[in-house]
């Protein structure tokens, strides 16, 4: 086994003891003597070595039991480290124990350059803390935005997906008397085909000596940047366009249903309601536009005063959620049970940035925050678009 620090250690012990050693090969005990009386230092560097030696070859003889091999670094010992999360251990090889360090490695020189607000800033693709979470989970109590409702969320490893639409429910189940022909209750579904779509957006020129000068515009433009992705994705999940490069929302997704405008909105707003519950759907949450539910917080009485401090809201809305989104357009509301849909999530949105070309001779850096998404409607009467204008 190649062993250069060993030898070297070995061979610095020899040259002391060569001063002692005598013309037949013996060692000279006068000699020895003489070293070790008048060079206490000298004695102390031979014991040091002779302890080194011994230490140097108990760990050659473990790394044999590991495995055998060229031993990486100094060829004293491999690499050792202590994973996140993890006990210390002894990488098998020197590849694996050079990757290991340079993980690691990289691990330190990212943290420290998201603590001095650097993060991101050579030419290249850097992941961005992902917003949207793929999988199944609870909807939030007080969900923020659209996107919290939707809790069906899938992963697909290519650019195109199928999913399955209930186009038909009609519940035939009935009293059946003996040796009777049982009703036939009717659950069309189609199979819908479908790409993800990519949404992205740009940054401005920025100087980079901004970023350190001021250690917080990293994360902050991370933070917009990624926002602005999800909010175009947002707008259309309600009212993306057929035949376009986005998602198809669900004012124009086929068998959705609809409440036109009677009386007044909070009216509007209760028989769209009924018509769920005659439907027999759950909805999980109302969607208005700021200006709309603005229009409801204002609303006052005969006497004047605002029918928001009173409990006829709490008739209208009943115990759904409601939340306030520009994705809705002004006018439109929502009401809708969101687990009969799923984002589809083929990338999460990421951050490039570039200092490359001109961006160089300017010594300025551009961003670009970019994901890929889809957007699936699977039982379209469990959504309901309701008009709140006269």
């Amino acid at each position: 086994m190649e062993f250069p620090t060993l030898r070297a250690v070995q061979d610095e012990l020899a040259a002391l003891l060569n001063e002692a050693r005598t013309e037949d090969g013996g060692h000279d005990v006068a000699k020895i003597r003489s070293i070790t009386g008048t060079n206490a230092e000298k004695l102390a560097k031979i014991k040091a070595l002779n302890a080194r030696v011994a230490e140097l070859k108990a760990m050659g003889h473990a790394a044999e039991n590991l495995g055998g091999g060229n031993l990486s670094g100094d060829g004293a010992r491999r690499y050792e480290s202590a994973p996140l999360g993890g006990t210390k251990g002894v990488a098998p090889s020197i590849g694996q124990g050079s990757r290991q360090w340079a993980q690691e490695a990289a691990q330190v020189l990212t943290k420290a350059a998201e603590k001095h607000g650097v993060k991101a800033l050579t030419s290249g693709a850097v992941d961005a803390p992902t917003m949207v979470r793929t999988g199944l989970f609870a909807m939030p109590t007080n969900p923020a935005r659209l996107l919290d409702l939707i809790v069906d969320r899938q992963s697909v490893p290519g650019n195109e997906y199928e999913y399955l639409r209930q186009t038909v429910r009609t519940d035939n189940a009935a009293a059946v008397a003996d040796f009777a022909t049982k009703p036939t209750s009717i659950y069309t579904v189609a199979s819908i085909p479908d790409r993800v779509r990519v949404y992205a957006h740009l940054s401005e020129a920025i100087p980079l000596r901004l970023f350190a000068d001021h250690k917080d515009l990293s994360g902050f433009l991370e933070s917009e940047m990624s926002r602005g992705v999800l909010d175009a994705l947002e707008a259309d999940i309600v009212s993306g366009a057929t035949g376009g490069q986005n998602v198809v929302g669900t004012l124009e997704t086929s068998g959705v249903g609809t409440t036109a405008y009677n009386t007044s909105v909070p009216v509007t707003l209760r028989k769209a309601r009924t018509a769920m519950e005659n439907a027999h759907e759950a909805p999980t949450a109302w969607v208005l536009n700021p200006t709309d539910a603005e229009g409801l917080d204002l609303l006052t009485t005969a006497d004047g005063e605002y029918v928001v401090d009173g409990s006829g809201y709490v008739n209208v809305f009943g115990n759904i959620p409601k939340i306030v989104s520009t994705s809705v357009p002004a006018g439109t509301a929502l009401l809708a049970d969101w687990n009969q849909c799923r984002l589809i999530v083929r990338q999460g949105t990421t951050i490039d940035a570039d200092r490359s070309g001109a961006l160089f001779d300017t010594n300025t850096v551009k961003l670009r925050a970019e994901g890929r998404f889809g957007f699936a409607v699977n039982r379209p009467a469990a959504f309901r678009v309701i008009d709140l204008t006269p």
